[in-house]
């Protein structure tokens, strides 16, 4: 009862606020063009800034952290056939946002949100170079999903290659391991400020994916959705938490690389399909469906972990 008790409150307050956004959205308090401008907010300056302080100042030797970024790189690329695999009974044009709704989670946020809630700011510093490796196998499996499953887009190695080198999370990533390799020293007054912008990443950023998400899809959740969110939401953590045994990730490790993997569905996923051509109504779906159901998933697999280890 104890760990469980633990895991929900490390799972509840963020799914709290995702519905405190869902609400606010609801009743117009938060508008359409406020989420837009916040969430671009949040993804071009103040996650980026978290990110930094974060890795900038832990504690811990992040050069250590090998076998846990090896595991979740190893997870995520095992669970990228097996999404496709499982996908294989769809119509050939629900494949590609089944797949990348499958194992794509949303690490930036709610993942993050989790790794910090549990075990503060070293626990968020490794969570951030989970998220930079596996970010970039994601967004190299969506863009050749919808290549392969779309008549509309192809695959470019030069627009995948310019969009990873041109996100600002992991540009701030990169910048806060070599501020840490070359020991730099910043002003207080800078790092102070640094971390006022980082304070408000996270309440902002969730209270905009909740009221970006619309709960009335899931009367119209198909098969398709529910197998999608169960293999995001069960089967990738599995395969990862695997891959992190058979690795001696220790307790701590283990932990961030399980909440990271049962993150719900990303909303960039929608995104994507809209841009190029994939069943976007599926992959909204997938990320309502998801979002709901993680809180469970997410708060018994971490009870069950911390009694394990």
């Amino acid at each position: 009862m104890e760990t469980f008790a633990f895991a929900l409150s490390v799972t509840g307050p963020i799914f709290l606020t995702l519905l405190i956004g869902y609400g606010l959205g609801r009743a117009r308090l938060l508008s359409d063009s406020f989420v837009d401008d916040a969430s671009r907010l949040v993804f071009l300056i103040t996650l980026p800034v978290l990110l930094f302080i974060n890795i900038f100042s832990a504690e811990s030797a992040l050069a250590e952290e090998g076998p846990l970024l090896l595991a979740a790189a190893l997870g995520t690329l095992v669970s990228m056939p097996l999404a496709w695999l499982s996908a294989r009974p769809l119509e050939y044009g629900d494949r590609s946002a089944f797949i990348q709704g499958a194992f794509r989670g949303n690490l930036g946020i709610i993942g993050l949100a989790w790794a910090a809630k549990a075990y503060g700011s070293n626990g968020l510093a490794q969570a951030a170079l989970l998220m930079a490796v596996v970010t970039m196998l994601y967004n190299l499996a969506a863009v050749s999903l919808f290549a392969v499953y779309s008549q509309h887009s192809r695959f470019s190695w030069r627009r995948l290659l310019r969009d990873i080198a041109q996100n600002p999370l992991i540009i701030a990533i990169v910048l806060a391991l070599l501020a840490r390799q070359f020991e730099l020293r910043f002003p207080v007054m800078l790092l102070q400020t640094g971390e006022y912008l980082a304070s408000i990443t996270l309440p902002l950023a969730l209270l905009c994916i909740g009221a970006s998400l619309d709960f009335s899809l899931l009367r119209r959740s198909s098969l398709a959705a529910v197998g999608a969110s169960v293999f995001k939401l069960v089967m990738v953590p599995l395969v990862l938490l695997v891959f992190g045994w058979l690795f001696g990730l220790p307790s701590q490790s283990m932990g961030v690389l399980f909440l990271m993997a049962a993150a719900p569905t990303a909303t960039v996923s929608f995104i994507m399909a809209r841009a190029m051509g994939g069943n976007s109504q599926l992959a909204a779906n997938i990320v309502a469906l998801s979002t709901l159901l993680s809180v469970v998933t997410a708060s018994i697999g971490l009870a069950l972990l911390k009694s394990f280890f």
